[in-house]
């Protein structure tokens, strides 16, 4: 007998389902809080052992020795001063309108180049038609220009 209830101690029962700490875990404010204090708690501790090697341990720069760098007084600060927020303010502005400036110059040689390009279009247009539109005396169209036309658009299909 005595055995059967190691047997069953041993294997290792399954529990039930506790639905008292489930309904407490998902619904109760007061372990929601227990938690949030618990991550914080957790938070500054990684923060000050981080702060105790960075202290004690070894220096970041290689360069540096360790006597100069166990010594906090004459340890440099890794840190910039933080800004204030006009100064931030300021740098932020600064930035957006040097972007505005550098997306308006962009357009502007944009629009010169399609500029460009539209007046070579129509500069070659208008002597195409130039050579196109000659007439002999009797009215009949000049073919000499129109077989050279021909011509150099065969040797540019050829290259």
């Amino acid at each position: 007998m005595r055995n059967r209830e190691l047997t069953n101690q041993d294997a290792g029962q399954k529990k039930g389902f506790d639905k008292k700490k489930w309904r407490e875990r998902h619904y109760s404010h007061k372990f929601k809080v227990q938690q949030f204090d618990d991550r914080r708690k957790k938070k500054v501790l990684r923060k000050y052992y981080r702060e105790l090697k960075y202290i004690q341990g070894e220096p970041q720069d290689p360069k540096a020795s360790t006597s100069d760098f166990n010594h906090p007084s004459q340890r440099q600060p890794t840190q910039q001063k933080k800004m204030s927020a006009t100064q931030k303010a300021n740098l932020e502005f600064e930035r957006i309108k040097q972007q505005k400036l550098d997306r308006k110059a962009d357009l502007e040689r944009k629009k010169a180049e399609k500029e460009q390009k539209l007046k070579e279009y129509r500069e070659k247009k208008a002597e195409r038609f130039k050579r196109l539109s000659k007439k002999t005396k009797k009215g009949q169209p000049v073919m000499k220009d129109r077989l050279e036309m021909l011509l150099e658009k065969i040797q540019k299909q050829c290259r």
